[in-house]
């Protein structure tokens, strides 16, 4: 499963957001002040929505400015982005339908010309702007934690995690992608809610990424922020059962010398052989290891128990390498119902694991672990960065 990517906030994008912001919070600002204190002020409704533009212009600019540092995480996969920033959630229509509406009863309040209209205007104006703004102070406080997950799971399937927020919010899972869950119960204090995940591809996950929205108190305007969870525990997704394909694998027949050997417990007696780590101690042949001096265990003829070594190299591109961990956790599925020993060697981010598969649970974590081979490409890269590091620490020595 690939991490998220550092990226970048385009400028045409925050050109445009923070214009049509400015334009909104100058429409409002002469709307309010014709509404509270009549048509006449025409000067000071004029500055305060040249005020009202300026502010809003620069408030959204900064607030859609691109995060100056790199080590964060920045893009999910699929080339969407991470919002740390609070940000309104389809706010083209709630914005418009207010301003339209404020409009249209400061059109009726200059033509009546009565108190009490006005009045009602200024107060429909202070609901409408406050349902708009007011959100964003419990998305910005909004919090989760995630206190219970579980460890193992397959790509596809649905995986429950049980989360603590902060205040009654909307969790919507964005990577790996979920059902969309509300956090409701009291007005304060913390709540439970069950998150519902299902990881597309096979990996570790040991965080998600989930987008925390409110709309209190009016439920006029959303505003979110994604916030990155830590799992409680790392979650194991192993790959899809595939259909079975053939395999490059070798019989291990060699006597005494596999470090990782399953002796056989039935069979025809082959000889006696002297004792290797793994062999059990109803296998000692107790006269011979009287006459050496040493142990030694009997050695059967049958083949059957004798691992299969299986060395799973998987491709560059993930789609490529995602079939082949399919066709992996296939065969190598069907051995181990067979009860024929298996000998996985995969290459994980420690180097190379070459280990005997307990059960399918095994199996499923030691694919989910499992890394392409780096190419030669990135492996020149990677030497040419640690020459120039080299480099520079022996210019900065004494």
């Amino acid at each position: 499963m690939s991490a998220p990517v550092p990226g970048r906030r385009s400028s045409g994008w925050r050109t445009v957001n923070a214009a049509t912001t400015g334009i909104v919070a100058g429409v409002c600002g002469v709307v309010i002040i014709r509404s509270v204190f009549g048509p006449h002020i025409v000067v000071v409704g004029a500055l305060v929505g040249m005020l009202a533009l300026a502010a809003g212009v620069g408030t959204s600019w900064s607030a859609s400015s691109p995060r100056r540092r790199t080590g964060g995480l920045m893009v999910l996969p699929g080339g969407r982005r991470i919002r740390h920033r609070v940000h309104p959630v389809a706010w083209f229509a709630p914005v418009v339908g207010s301003v339209v509406a404020m409009l249209a009863w400061a059109g009726v309040a200059h033509s009546s010309g009565s108190g009490w209209v006005q009045a009602v205007g200024a107060l429909l104006a202070a609901v409408l702007i406050t349902g708009i703004v007011a959100p964003l102070v419990p998305a910005r406080r909004a919090a989760a934690t995630c206190t219970a997950s579980p460890a193992d799971s397959e790509a596809g399937r649905n995986v429950d995690l049980e989360m603590v927020a902060n205040g009654p919010v909307r969790i919507r899972p964005r990577w790996p992608v979920g059902v969309v869950a509300r956090a409701v119960g009291r007005s304060h204090g913390p709540r439970s809610v069950v998150v519902t995940i299902t990881p597309d591809r096979r990996g570790v996950v040991e965080s998600v990424v989930v987008e925390l929205a409110s709309c209190s108190p009016f439920g006029l305007l959303w505003w979110a922020r994604d916030v990155v969870v830590p799992l409680a525990r790392p979650l194991h997704v192993a790959p899809r059962h595939g259909e079975a394909g053939p395999m490059d694998s070798v019989l291990d027949g060699a006597v005494g010398d596999a470090p990782l050997r399953v002796p056989a417990g039935v069979g025809e007696p082959r000889g006696v052989r002297p004792y290797q780590p793994g062999d059990t101690r109803r296998a000692v042949h107790w006269p011979a290891t009287s006459h050496v001096g040493s142990v030694m265990v009997r050695e059967r003829e049958r083949q059957t128990d004798d691992p299969v070594i299986i060395t799973v190299v998987l491709p560059s591109d993930p789609i490529e390498a995602e079939a082949e961990a399919e066709r992996v956790m296939a065969t190598v599925s069907h051995c181990l119902a067979r009860g024929q020993p298996v000998v996985l060697s995969t290459l994980e981010a420690e180097g190379r694991t070459v280990r005997l598969v307990r059960d399918r649970i095994d199996l499923g974590r030691r694919l989910a672990r499992a890394i392409p081979a780096p190419s030669a490409s990135s492996t020149e890269a990677g030497t040419a960065q640690r020459r120039r590091s080299g480099r520079r620490a022996r210019r900065a020595g004494p």
